[in-house]
């Protein structure tokens, strides 16, 4: 199981038969990918794990006559390793159209976060009174 997935494998991730789905998208100069997974209702286990990759940079000629330079960012080798190993488990993602409940769901969500943080704050500004 495991030793055909080497790339996540390193990266702590060993549970792969409950590997739901997965996102990555570009942050702080970063790209993040996140594994989502199948848990049971009630399960102590992590419903997903976020990994967190820097860019490297290469100068490369822009334009051969010109002798222009430019920087470029590329993705860590890792991240497209295992990536390429996440699609041969969940295949590959289509990016699905999004209901209306959807992104009500997320909505909803990102305001009881968002509560939540706004309380500890809060709570940690009572605590320095």
């Amino acid at each position: 199981m495991s030793s055909s997935y080497p790339t996540l494998k390193s990266m702590g991730i060993s549970s792969t038969e409950n590997i739901e789905k997965f996102t990555l998208r570009y942050e702080n100069s970063q790209d993040v990918l996140k594994v989502y997974y199948r848990r049971e209702k009630g399960s102590l286990l992590p419903k997903s794990k976020k990994f967190k990759f820097g860019r490297s940079t290469k100068t490369v000629l822009a334009d051969g006559g010109q002798q222009t330079y430019r920087q470029v960012q590329e993705p860590s080798l890792i991240v497209v390793r295992a990536m390429e190993e996440l699609e041969q488990i969940v295949g590959k993602q289509k990016e699905e159209k999004v209901t209306r409940e959807e992104l009500i769901n997320e909505i909803e969500h990102l305001e009881k976060v968002m509560q939540n943080k706004i309380s500890e704050i809060k709570h940690k500004i009572n605590a320095l009174k």
